[in-house]
Order: C-alpha cells, then sequence, then structure tokens
C-alpha cells in the first residue's frame, strides 16, 4: 500500500559530520623523468608495487595512511596525523602513475581543508625505503608505504585534483545539503520507484547515510508484492503525488544535470589551469635552468677571466723585470763591447808593437851579427894596438932613459902604465955608467882616435 505523505512522519537520525572531506585525484608521479631529490623511480618500480600482495591489502584495509608532509619515519603510524588514504593507484601508458585519496575528516585533514579554501593546491609526493642504485630506487627492495600531501613535490608535476564532496566545510553547501537530505528522510517512505531512489541516489556519495537509506528503501520497494487499492481517491491522489514526486524528481535530474556540466567547466577549467600552470612551472624551471646555465657560465667567464687578469698582472710585471734585467744586460753588453773593442785596439796595439818588436829583433840580431863581427875585428886590432904600446912604451923608456943617463933595464909596464908612471919608472933607475949621452928630445903627443880620449906622450 502506497503511503500517505499527509500522515507521514519524518525519519530522524543523529546528525554527525562526514569522515570524507573530498577527494584527490590525478597525477602523482612520473616514472620517466628523475626528480628534483636526483631519484629515478622507475616503472618497474611501481609495477612491482602493484603487484604485490600488500598493496592489494593495503588498497582494501585502507592502510596507506598519508600525512601532512613527510614524516621522519617511512613506517610511521602516529595515525592522529593522517589526512588523507589512498583508494586506487596505477600506471598509465605513458609512465605516469595516476592516483586517488579521500581527504579524511580529522584535525590535519580539517586543516588540509582549510587550506585548500585558502587557495593552497597541495602536491603529492610517494613515500617508502628500499636501496638506491646509481641513483635509481631499487624495485626489489623498495617497501611501498603511500602517498603524503606535501608542497614543492619532488616531481613538479604531481599536483592532483581536489574535488569537495557534498558535506564541505562551506556555509552555504551545508545548508542547501542539509535542506535536501531532510526532505530525503521525510518523504522517503513515500517514494514508491526505484528508478526514482535511483536519480535520487546519484545525488550523494555511497558512504554517506543518506545513500544508504535510499539503497535500504530501494531493496525494500523491489521485494515487497503489488498492492492493488480500490480506493479511486487514494489514486488519484497517489497520482498526483507520483507526478509532484516525478516533477522534483525531473527537477533534481535537470540539476544534476546542469551540475555535471558546470562540473565538467571547472574539471576542464581546472584541467586547463593545470596544463598552463605546468606549462608556465616548465617554462620557470627551464628559463631557470637557462638562467643559472649562464650565470654559471658567466661566473666561470668572470672567474676565468679574473685568473687570465691576474695572469697578464704577473706576466706584465716579469716582462717588466725581463726589460730592466734586458736593459742591465744591455747595458752590460755595450760596456763589454765598448771593452772588447779597447781590447781590440789594444790587441791591435800590441800585435802591430809585436811585428816591430820582431822586426827590431831581426835586425838587432842582424846588427848583432854585425857587431860580432866588427867586435872581433876590433878585438883583434885591440891586441894590434896593445902589442905596439907595448912596443912603444919599451922604446919611449929607453929614450927616455937615455935622455936622462940612465938604463932602465928590464921595467914590469904594461898597456895600462901611465907615461907619468913610465916616467918615474925610467926615473928611479940608477946604472947610468953605461948610457951614453943623447941629444934631449922633446916629447911628441899623438892623440888615438880609437881610445876613449886619453893622450900618451911619446
Amino acid at each position: 500500500m502506497k503511503a500517505n505523505l499527509k500522515n507521514a512522519k519524518p525519519v530522524t537520525a543523529a546528525s554527525k559530520p562526514s569522515a570524507i572531506l573530498g577527494t584527490y585525484e590525478g597525477e602523482s608521479m612520473d616514472t620517466t623523468i628523475t626528480n628534483n631529490n636526483g631519484l629515478d623511480i622507475t616503472s618497474e618500480v611501481i609495477e612491482v608495487v602493484l603487484d604485490s600482495d600488500d598493496y592489494a591489502r593495503g588498497i582494501e584495509y585502507g592502510w596507506f595512511i598519508g600525512f601532512l608532509g613527510h614524516p621522519a619515519d617511512p613506517n610511521c603510524m602516529d595515525f592522529q596525523q593522517g589526512c588523507i588514504v589512498l583508494k586506487e593507484m596505477k600506471l598509465l601508458p605513458n609512465g605516469k602513475v595516476h592516483a586517488k585519496f579521500d581527504l579524511v575528516n580529522t584535525p590535519v585533514g580539517q586543516i588540509v581543508k582549510t587550506f585548500i579554501d585558502a587557495g593552497v593546491k597541495f602536491g603529492i609526493s610517494i613515500r617508502g625505503a628500499g636501496d638506491i642504485v646509481d641513483q635509481s630506487v631499487d624495485p626489489d627492495t623498495f617497501v611501498f608505504r603511500g602517498f603524503d600531501l606535501v608542497s614543492f613535490p619532488a616531481f613538479p608535476d604531481s599536483i592532483p585534483e581536489f574535488k569537495e564532496i557534498a558535506a564541505s566545510t562551506n556555509i552555504e553547501t551545508q545548508k542547501k545539503y542539509k535542506a535536501v537530505c531532510a526532505a530525503v528522510k521525510t518523504n522517503l517512505g513515500s517514494i514508491t520507484s526505484a528508478s526514482t531512489i535511483d536519480v535520487i541516489q546519484s545525488q550523494f556519495a555511497k558512504q554517506s547515510d543518506e545513500y544508504k537509506m535510499l539503497e535500504a528503501r530501494k531493496q525494500e520497494l523491489e521485494s515487497a508484492p503489488e498492492v492493488v487499492v480500490a480506493d479511486e481517491s487514494i489514486d488519484i491522489r497517489d497520482q498526483k503525488i507520483e507526478a509532484m514526486t516525478q516533477l522534483y524528481l525531473d527537477t533534481l535530474q535537470q540539476a544534476s544535470v546542469l551540475a555535471a556540466q558546470l562540473e565538467k567547466s571547472r574539471q576542464s577549467a581546472a584541467s586547463i589551469t593545470s596544463a598552463s600552470r605546468r606549462k608556465i612551472a616548465a617554462l620557470e624551471r627551464i628559463t631557470a635552468s637557462q638562467l643559472q646555465d649562464a650565470l654559471s657560465g658567466l661566473d666561470a667567464v668572470t672567474a676565468a677571466h679574473d685568473r687570465m687578469r691576474d695572469k697578464n698582472a704577473i706576466l706584465s710585471a716579469q716582462v717588466a723585470d725581463l726589460k730592466k734585467s734586458n736593459l742591465i744586460y744591455k747595458q752590460k753588453a755595450e760596456t763589454h763591447s765598448s771593452e772588447l773593442k779597447k781590447k781590440d785596439k789594444v790587441i791591435a796595439s800590441l800585435q802591430s808593437e809585436l811585428r816591430e818588436t820582431v822586426t827590431a829583433s831581426s835586425k838587432i840580431k842582424s846588427s848583432a851579427s854585425n857587431l860580432g863581427d866588427n867586435n872581433k875585428q876590433l878585438q883583434q886590432e885591440l891586441r894590434q894596438c896593445r902589442a905596439n904600446l907595448r912596443s912603444y912604451q919599451k922604446a919611449y923608456a929607453s929614450m927616455y932613459g937615455a935622455a936622462l943617463g940612465v938604463d932602465p933595464g928590464p921595467l914590469s909596464i904594461s898597456a895600462s902604465t901611465s907615461v907619468s908612471e913610465l916616467q918615474e919608472l925610467v926615473a928611479g933607475a940608477t946604472n947610468t955608467a953605461n948610457m951614453p949621452s943623447t941629444v934631449m928630445v922633446e916629447p911628441v903627443y899623438i892623440a888615438d882616435d880609437e881610445d876613449d880620449g886619453n893622450l900618451a906622450t911619446l
């Protein structure tokens, strides 16, 4: 029997907040690039994780709980600080990892939601532990523990989109949502069409109480036998209620279509914004990298220029020292050259004198040879002169003795005996008996040109 909306009592239930504040979904890492930490997490690592029993059980039981910021311990169990739960993860053909997370209604989740409402877009970063071989994670030793919300993610484009569920922290949205929930609870018993319940159910999350209530009502309708009522007034009234309900459902469906279009537009805008942001970020990274390379190159060139300048200064100082040394050496060389010229002149003069000396020596030798001959002749003449002198002395002595009337007899005379000495020797003779008287003859003085100027008297 169809329920009477007029007499229907509202269904009340304890109001409680939803456990899920929203969902994160999108790119969570890229196995084709080296992340900002300098590590390579290859697709083989993710394939090993997805094929493991630990991953299947972790997804089933919701064990991959993430935190706001990486905890120090990869195996952290401080779930009071948790905020997201991994729901699914898959490796796309392009090497990127797509994942979906629930933002749970914990104190940290509320903090995250507040940041989201303030415009913060968190990135996502994988958490785990394993061996590093040549800056690449070893697939056989890697232990996967989930993802965490971070700022400045290691993979620059790992910024999944956040989608808020109906029970949000927005006050106006909460009011509208609560009004819809109240209407569903009040009129749930009056809904007799399973298709109508399907349309209403599409407006709620599967984990919500309203969805579960609608699901229970649908099963009740599908299992209940059809009841025929003869009361025409009740049929008319039920038809009106059905028509009003259908009108309401049509309105809801139109609103759902518009909401879907709006959400699609938002997603498209978000996708365009994300793509633009990624492109801008990529351009910023490329520009920053190029700028950094240029600055590094400029620093290297500046350093090289400074080194070259220092070397040039040192070389200039060395060149100046060499110039001074060369000037000193040049002056010394010029001095030496001048001295050598003087010495050459002296040598030339000495050589000339030597030649003259040799010539003079030859002449002297020739003269000495001639003098030797002359000397011999003179010595011979000298001997003859001495012999003649002795003869003259003896004759003179005889003549002088005759003049004096004495006989000198043998006298000891020599070539060196002077005339006065000879006269004294003759005068000193005492034997005059046998001396003939002779006439006195005056002595004659003869100059001897060959002597040294002495005069001899005869």
